[in-house]
């Protein structure tokens, strides 16, 4: 208990928890964010590797659209699983400031490059648009390492550097390109974390 002057005696207690809250979150706020899945990177990687060799296959190399939307929806769903796990077991909130900014940092890359895919579908070749895919990822994923694990901004810009060469590269190496980004880096990415990282 503490007197007031002039008043009747105040719990210390009164505003704690209103402090500590406050505290937590600023905390929070500036936090390195560590539920980056490793499980939901592999997941993702295994997707990209079957849309890869799913899109060689003769038969379907003209659905090579709807085929990696198909394999883009999947990673997303799986990541966002495997996050909401590790976050849980962590102790963590995805509702919380720290996850939102990672959200928020990625999301615009999705999106331009979203944009930029339905603008250029009709007038520029295949590898174009696998190139632009690479390097708006990368994007993302460079500005979400900032705040990130370290292997995230390394993992980003792999994904530039191999967006850039598959925009310089012939086009039959469109498959390969893709398939060594969202699948290979992935695959690596998700072990380093699962290894360092957990989950």
């Amino acid at each position: 208990m503490r007197s007031v002057e002039g008043g009747t005696p105040t719990p210390i207690s009164s505003g704690a928890a209103e402090n500590l809250r406050y505290i937590r979150d600023t905390i929070e706020a500036t936090h390195t964010f560590t539920s980056v899945p490793g499980k939901g990177c592999i997941a993702m990687g295994l997707a990209a590797l079957a849309a890869a060799a799913l899109e060689s296959i003769p038969a379907f190399s003209a659905h090579w659209l709807p085929i990696w939307l198909a394999a883009a929806v999947a990673s997303c769903t799986a990541a966002l699983f495997f996050m909401e796990r590790k976050a849980r077991a962590e102790g963590l909130s995805l509702r919380r400031s720290v996850a939102w900014r990672f959200f928020l940092t990625l999301t615009p890359a999705f999106v331009v490059g979203g944009i930029l895919t339905v603008a250029l579908l009709e007038t520029v070749g295949r590898d174009v648009i696998a190139g632009i895919w690479l390097l708006m990822y990368g994007v993302g994923l460079v500005a979400c390492g900032t705040f990130s694990i370290p292997v995230v901004l390394i993992a980003g810009l792999g994904f530039m550097g191999l967006g850039t060469v598959t925009l310089a590269a012939p086009a039959a190496w469109t498959i390969a390109t893709l398939a060594l980004g969202f699948g290979g880096i992935h695959l690596v990415l998700g072990t380093i974390i699962m290894r360092d990282h957990g989950g």
